[in-house]
């Protein structure tokens, strides 16, 4: 069973958390603070991170930040605050999924299983043995021959929906901002507003909803998008 890292310094709530998480048979790790914890994180390698925000000595939205410098493993950071600032910054920072307080640990659960299964589905379909490729579900993309496939039909892209379709594809349920999309397809050349992201996204979308696709694009209002895999 996968292994949970439980970040709170709300005694109360750390228990909680961790009782309704063994309950269903994970393996919990809690801490009561931040101390030591990216270098657990690296020695231990959890499957999945829960994370409060504001919390003495290093916050959340510090530890954060170490740690996606290492690992792309699911993160879910809760906040009793409940600023919407929080949440965007969260995102911006790498988080995957936020959770305002007080919130029902059955929900915090399911958010958790939503999670590991779509780093499952990406895990078992990985790379393609050449390792120059992507596999997610019916979808395939030889990045050799810049070539994406949907079960035996191949699909055309321009290169920018190719490159925004790559990117994405690699970091599956990681929200983006509009500006960090324009840094990772535009790059140094772009000089123009950041709502062109909207009809590359556009674009792209609708070539994958016809083709059937088991990736799509889903919309995260008032910060950007992500890619997500179809249950």
């Amino acid at each position: 069973m996968a292994h949970i890292f439980v970040v709170d310094d709300d005694a109360n709530i750390l228990q909680l958390i961790t009782e309704y998480l063994r309950k269903d048979g994970f393996t919990v790790s809690a801490f009561p603070d931040g101390s030591n914890l990216v270098e657990n994180v690296r020695s231990e390698k959890p499957d999945c991170l829960i994370l409060d925000i504001m919390m003495p000595g290093v916050n959340g939205l510090a530890l954060l930040t170490s740690i996606r410098t290492f690992t792309e493993m699911p993160i879910i950071m809760i906040s009793a605050r409940g600023e919407e600032m929080d949440r965007i910054i969260g995102l911006e920072l790498g988080c995957n999924d936020f959770l305002r307080k007080p919130f029902h640990p059955r929900e915090l659960i399911a958010r958790v299983k939503g999670m590991l299964r779509l780093v499952q589905t990406y895990r078992l379909t990985g790379e393609t043995e050449s390792g120059k490729g992507i596999v997610i579900g019916n979808m395939t993309l030889n990045e050799e021959f810049r070539l994406v496939t949907v079960g035996d039909q191949e699909v055309s892209f321009t290169s920018r929906e190719y490159e925004l379709l790559v990117f994405l594809a690699k970091h599956v349920e990681r929200p983006f901002s509009r500006e960090q999309l324009i840094q990772q397809v535009w790059k140094y050349d772009f000089m123009g507003e950041p709502r062109v992201v909207d009809d590359l996204v556009k674009r792209l979308r609708k070539k994958l909803n016809e083709a059937g696709a088991s990736l799509q694009i889903e919309t995260l209002w008032g910060f950007g998008y992500k890619a997500a895999v179809r249950g």
